[in-house]
């Protein structure tokens, strides 16, 4: 199959490229810095018009919106980003003809949280789900890929012989890993029978972020942490300074969403794998340290 995979040079976006690449399908990557002759020059914040999509898609069975942002700002704006740009996208794909789109969202979307990651990626859903082509539409949890950001982070935390946990540690998770959604994503295109589905994509089990930290350690093979818990007052306060910081990972947002908790019922995602995705208990490898 010929697949346009929008945000290919991202972390989700890189390994569904690798994999579907491996797989045979001829992949064409749709990035803001063309580096292969097939990359096809887009721009998630300019591109808001259907009519700048059109002529892209043209020869494309299948295409994959992997584009996403935790932070809004003004070179990462949310609005356009997560809701005008897909919308614009979707619409194009309906009329070129497209088969089928996959879209990565967020686990939470729908909990009604009021925070634009959230809003802004329920409008570009309700956009997709209104078109007459196929559709799968994941909403993973937090994905762990050793080269990912967020689990380095999460390792060179485990890592660390004292760790401070924000109110302990006590906010619920249920990590997926980047493998699982990338079979996931490849399954649910090689199908011919596949119907549009609306899917959580999580991990084996639930956990809390001390859990994950303890668990992560032990597969690195150190002995356990101390862990202090940094209170709910000063976490709050760190998250109000972040606001300031584009570059920190802790927000008024992020808070929000990290003591909502990220879990789900497992038995779509393992229904769409035909297998039960991985534990976080078993996602680095023995020879792996931060």
């Amino acid at each position: 199959m010929k697949i346009l995979i929008c945000g290919a040079s991202g972390f989700v976006g890189r390994h569904l490229s690798a994999q579907l690449r491996g797989q045979g399908h001829d992949v064409v990557r749709a990035v803001r810095r063309p580096m292969d002759p097939s990359d096809i020059a887009v721009d998630f914040a300019r591109d808001i018009e259907k009519s700048v999509w059109l002529p892209r898609l043209k020869g494309m069975e299948v295409v994959i919106n992997a584009v996403g942002v935790l932070r809004d700002g003004k070179d990462t704006p949310m609005q356009r980003l997560h809701a005008q740009t897909p919308a614009a996208l979707y619409a194009a794909c309906s009329e070129a003809g497209v088969g089928r789109v996959v879209h990565i969202s967020a686990l939470g979307v729908d909990s009604g949280i009021d925070v634009p990651y959230f809003s802004t990626r329920r409008i570009a859903e309700r956009a997709l789900f209104s078109m007459p082509m196929r559709w799968l539409c994941l909403r993973p949890s937090v994905i762990y890929g050793e080269d990912g950001a967020s689990a380095a982070m999460f390792r060179t935390m485990a890592a660390l012989p004292i760790q401070v946990l924000p109110m302990g540690g006590v906010q619920s998770l249920q990590p997926v890993h980047i493998d699982d959604i990338c079979d996931a994503v490849s399954s649910w295109v090689a199908n011919p029978d596949a119907m549009s589905l609306v899917v959580d994509a999580v991990g084996a089990e639930a956990t809390t972020m001390r859990g994950m930290l303890d668990s992560y350690r032990e597969q690195m093979q150190r002995r356990p942490a101390w862990h202090v818990a940094l209170p709910s007052m000063l976490v709050r306060l760190t998250a109000l300074i972040g606001d300031y910081i584009p570059q920190s990972p802790m927000c008024s947002d992020t808070y929000a969403m990290l003591s909502a908790g990220n879990t789900a019922d497992v038995t779509g995602f393992e229904k769409l794998l035909g297998r039960m995705p991985k534990s976080y208990r078993e996602f680095i490898p023995a020879h792996s340290s931060a």
